[in-house]
């Protein structure tokens, strides 16, 4: 019987708005769920090319074997790295080598031969499977691995400032090593900003007979994982209980801001997207529940004269429901995979790999979750039709009485349960909810009014029975403009707002973002860098000072690292801090989110908001720093706000001019060099050897790939947000379908002309299109800025043109309508009219 009912009811089109928005919400959350499962996998495994693996263990001691061990009982692949600074010289054979630093002590007889071929590099040892992630390539693109015993990679600074060709023998401590290539990519260099020096790489194996690892030696251990996510995430559970201090445990989100700003702004895009499909479908859903319900009605009071029982009827009622999940279900799973398919179709060029096989695990969750909307959405409006009474079939007039507010909690609750299960975040989940909601309470409230003052407006006896025909069910009228716009809304946040969305991200990483950073230049040298890039035809870049400091006090109370819980607390609080002198310009400290811009004659200091909160820090505390053994005390003037993903040179903890001028230090830049003009760097670093140019291009195209990925895979949610939308505008005006026909009929029985009816539904249906497009493109302007600005952190623009566009909309939509409506009334007779 249940069958057979859902038959007839889907072959009379009554499920099927209900069914078209619940298709179109699964489609949607299970090709979100995919692509960006697919996606994420891939850009993350990209990603972690530029650390050199999937995890890894930093330590300032030796790591202790069993961490090694149990990574490998897990089926991890493992490699170790040890990072330190050494005299490199070339090997002189009548001269015996010495140990590290002690080689510039060699026989005074060739004291003047050896400084000329010596040099202090960061020595790193490798083990011989590093790197796990990403090629170890040389200088001329050759694909190569770990030193071999006995030998060593250099790169290209070291051979310039040595002189040396490949082959030449080196002395590292110790030892001899032959030098077998000129290193030319370095998978994990752009996250090792402490190795300043020219890199010299060697096999950890040597390591031990270099004798370089006496007391006192400044080593920094690397113990690097790669493998399954699960066995990953079992060993990092397990490492993180034995971290000793001085241990850090990084991703590659953890060691690079930048991009883990992209890969969260980019999951928060896609969130978005499908939570507003899935507030948009509900709509839709809610709407189409109560249309149903009311052609029902009569069927229900049929079954209960019948005999059924009202437990009976509801589990029909279940049933039918349970069967349009169902179908739903599986239509929504073709849609989803036909959607992203062509999807990976069109991106297949411009992706950096094959994306990785999908699981079926998006789909269930997303039916899951489409059930959950459903019975949220439709539930209770079938349940109180389940209480019609058999007396409805001699008194039309009767409806059951329902419970309307316990209905509307119980459909509230679940929607906010499930917008936070899809977005993992309450602040989004509430803040898409209230949204939504708010939406609804103002397009209803707001159309209603503007709808009182055209009819005080407008003349004319056409507009002034539509105007009175809309003013008589205000309740419904409240109920439709709300989900038009809410629905004209969505369209206009999905297309014009996320297209500004978009371009304001994007320009967040300009083409010429700077791709290359040069530290250690000393001060004298400020015009000669200025005057080595006038030569290349290049801009001089801003050169700003860098002096170390370490954090002695804040409030005049000595700072004590074990005093905070946070482990990355501690390690900020017992760190070395890179100071800087703030400009004098204002506009150029950066966006102060709390506190005063920071003036050149008055000691101040201007931190980082995400420090500030991670350390406790507020605006009017004093910080102490020791800068060369001098404390330094200032009141903090300001928290502000750094873009890390501008590549362009930050710190964590600026000063005013008069408080920092005096201090000694070297100075650092930033600047975009053209893919043709690399080979510059080797001339500029031999005739200024000191400066240190590290090339953070492999960082930077790994943001800009995850912002092209994650704008192609938005534009495709998108697309399925659109028909959701279009789906509640269909539903919104079909909620009135069964009033407009008995309207219809009345009009016709007392002499309404075809012509006179037409221009009544033409004015009513057009200013309400107008109405609801409106306020849906005033609301789509400003949620649309305060999602970019408060939730995204992207700066953008009101769009004062987008209400206008939308008012349009709603009523080209609203003609189209009318058109429809036309077609199947107007030459209806009221006979027909009446009986249906």
């Amino acid at each position: 019987m249940n069958w057979i009912l859902f038959r007839r009811s889907l072959a009379a089109g009554e499920f099927r708005t209900l069914l078209l928005a619940l298709t179109i919400a699964i489609a949607a959350l299970s090709s979100v769920g995919s692509i960006t499962e697919r996606v994420q996998h891939l850009l993350l495994g990209q990603a972690n090319e530029t650390l050199g693996a999937d995890l890894v263990l930093r330590s300032d001691h030796e790591i202790a074997a069993p961490l090694s061990n149990a990574a490998q009982v897990q089926g991890l692949r493992v490699a170790k790295t040890a990072t330190f600074p050494s005299m490199v010289g070339v090997h002189q054979p009548d001269i015996a080598p010495v140990a590290g630093e002690t080689l510039a002590a060699a026989s005074s007889s060739s004291a003047e031969t050896e400084a000329a071929a010596l040099t202090l590099a960061s020595v790193k040892a490798v083990s011989a499977l590093y790197p796990l992630r990403g090629d170890l390539r040389l200088q001329d693109g050759t694909r190569t691995s770990a030193p071999q015993i006995g030998q060593a990679l250099i790169d290209q600074r070291l051979q310039s400032m040595l002189g040396i060709k490949v082959g030449a023998i080196l002395d590292v401590g110790l030892l001899q090593l032959q030098v077998v290539g000129i290193l030319g990519q370095e998978p994990d260099a752009a996250f090792d900003f402490s190795s300043l020096q020219p890199r010299l790489m060697m096999n950890d194996a040597d390591l031990a007979a270099s004798g370089l690892l006496g007391f006192g030696s400044r080593v920094k251990y690397r113990l690097m994982l790669a493998g399954n996510a699960s066995a990953l995430a079992e060993w990092r559970l397990q490492a993180t209980a034995q971290l000793e201090r001085g241990q850090k445990l990084e991703s590659v989100s953890d060691a690079r801001p930048e991009l883990k700003d992209a890969l969260d702004r980019a999951s928060r895009f896609l969130k978005l997207a499908a939570l507003l499909a899935a507030c948009l479908a509900a709509v839709a859903m809610i709407l189409a529940a109560r249309r149903f319900a009311l052609r029902h009605y009569d069927m229900v009071a049929l079954l209960r004269t019948f005999g059924a029982t009202r437990r009976q009827v509801q589990q029909i009622l279940l049933a039918q429901l349970a069967l349009v999940a169902a179908m739903a279900a599986l239509l929504g799973g073709v849609l989803g995979w036909l959607a992203q398919t062509a999807l990976v179709a069109l991106l297949k060029s411009s992706l950096p790999a094959p994306l990785p096989a999908g699981s079926s695990l998006p789909w269930l969750l997303a039916s899951v979750l489409g059930v959950v909307l459903l019975i949220g959405c439709a539930g209770p409006m079938l349940m109180a039709l389940a209480q019609t009474p058999p007396l409805r079939v001699l008194r039309r007039e009767i409806e059951p009485s329902a419970r309307v507010g316990v209905q509307w909690l119980v459909t509230l609750g679940l929607m906010l349960g499930l917008l936070y299960w899809i977005a993992n975040d309450i602040q989004l989940a509430l803040m898409v909810g209230a949204g939504v909601v708010l939406a609804l309470a103002l397009a209803g409230g707001l159309g209603l009014l503007l709808l009182r003052g055209l009819q005080l407006l407008l003349p004319g006896a056409t507009v002034k029975i539509a105007l009175r025909q809309l003013q008589r069910q205000r309740v419904l009228v409240a109920a439709q403009l709300g989900a038009l716009s809410l629905g004209l809304m969505g369209i206009a946040l999905l297309t014009v707002v996320q297209s500004d969305l978009l371009s304001a991200w994007q320009r967040q990483i300009p083409a010429n973002a700077p791709n290359h950073f040069a530290v250690n230049i000393q001060p004298e040298q400020a015009s000669a860098v200025a005057q080595q890039f006038s030569q290349q035809g290049l801009a001089a870049p801003t050169l700003l000072p860098m002096i170390r400091g370490r954090w002695l006090a804040l409030n005049q109370q000595p700072v004590e690292p074990e005093r905070y819980s946070e482990a990355r607390a501690q390690r900020l609080a017992e760190r070395e801090f890179n100071l800087s002198v703030a400009p004098s310009a204002v506009s150029e400290q950066g966006k102060i989110v709390a506190g005063q811009p920071l003036q050149a004659n008055i000691p101040a200091w201007s931190v980082e908001e995400g420090l500030a909160k991670t350390l406790g820090i507020a605006v009017g505390d004093t910080l102490t720093f020791d800068v060369g053994g001098i404390p330094i005390s200032a009141p903090v003037a300001n928290l502000r706000q750094v873009a890390w993903e501008s590549f362009q040179v930050n710190f964590f903890v600026m000063g005013s001019a008069s408080l920092l001028q005096a201090q000694t230090g070297s100075w650092i830049s930033s600047f975009y060099l053209p893919p043709n003009q690399t080979q510059w760097i080797a001339n500029w670093v031999r005739a200024m050897p000191n400066i240190t140019v590290i090339d953070v291009g492999q960082v930077l195209n790994e943001v800009q790939r995850v912002i092209t990925l994650a704008s192609s895979v938005l534009r495709l949610v998108l697309i399925l947000c659109v028909l959701a939308g279009l789906t509640v505008l269909i539903a919104a005006l079909d909620t009135t379908e069964s009033e407009r026909r008995r309207e219809a009929a009345i009009m016709r029985a007392l002499g309404a002309t075809s012509k006179r009816l037409a221009a009544v539904w033409w004015v009513e249906s057009l200013l309400l299109g107008a109405v609801a497009g409106l306020i849906a493109g005033v609301c789509a302007s400003v949620l649309g800025w305060f999602l970019a600005t408060q939730l995204l952190n992207i700066p953008m623009a009101l769009n004062f043109l987008l209400p206008l566009y939308t008012l349009l909309l709603g009523m080209l939509l609203a003609a189209l309508t009318v058109w429809r409506r036309l077609r199947i009334f107007a030459q209806t007779t009221p006979m027909m009219l009446l009986k249906d």
